[in-house]
């Protein structure tokens, strides 16, 4: 947990031994292997994690093809975040890439801790504000670059994104075939 407690520090939270210990106590460490569903389409999601070591990525199914509409790596915070929030059923699969450790706190602890420490909603708005800004730059990319522009620009920032994902479920993120995907590359290449 003490992986979390510095992230969070470099975020600027001013964590104490006091406002942290609920966390500690609340928080539990899950292990997924590599292709477990951590969370079914239709289930509510229960837990937010945060991710220790590995990679996952949520995705649907349409027209029997997986659609990935996100990746999940270390230091990020892993959710089916509308189901978690709003308490629906899930409109998306998530699903392990490679060997995972997360650690989870399930709803239920995080409203109790949001009530009685400030700095529980402190943490919750810049884990919103983080995923917003996420979702808000992958819209800016869909809308305003090339597919080869995208793919660089995830090249960029995410460069061992590459060494860990099958190039058809990077494809698939970026919105065009595997066969689009290969022919960029060979451009680049």
């Amino acid at each position: 947990m003490e992986f979390i407690r510095q992230y969070l520090l470099s975020k600027g939270i001013p964590l104490t031994e006091e406002n942290w210990r609920p966390f500690v106590e609340k928080n539990f460490r899950k292990e997924y292997k590599k292709k477990d569903i951590i969370l079914n389409k239709g289930e509510v999601d229960n837990y937010l994690s945060f991710v220790e070591k590995g990679a996952a990525r949520l995705f649907f199914m349409k027209e029997n093809k997986e659609l990935t509409i996100r990746f999940v790596f270390h230091n990020q915070f892993l959710t089916a975040y509308d189901s978690f929030t709003q308490r629906t059923p899930s409109r998306c699969d998530i699903e392990a890439l490679t060997d995972m450790v997360v650690w989870q706190i399930h709803y239920d602890d995080l409203q109790e801790i949001y009530k009685s420490q400030a700095i529980g909603n402190l943490i919750g708005r810049l884990t919103v504000e983080a995923l917003y800004v996420e979702k808000l730059n992958r819209e800016f990319s869909f809308l305003s670059e090339t597919a080869e522009e995208r793919y660089l620009s995830l090249l960029k920032e995410q460069p061992d994104l590459f060494q860990k994902i099958p190039l058809k479920h990077i494809a698939s993120y970026m919105g065009i075939t595997p066969q689009a995907l290969s022919r960029i590359r060979k451009r680049i290449y």
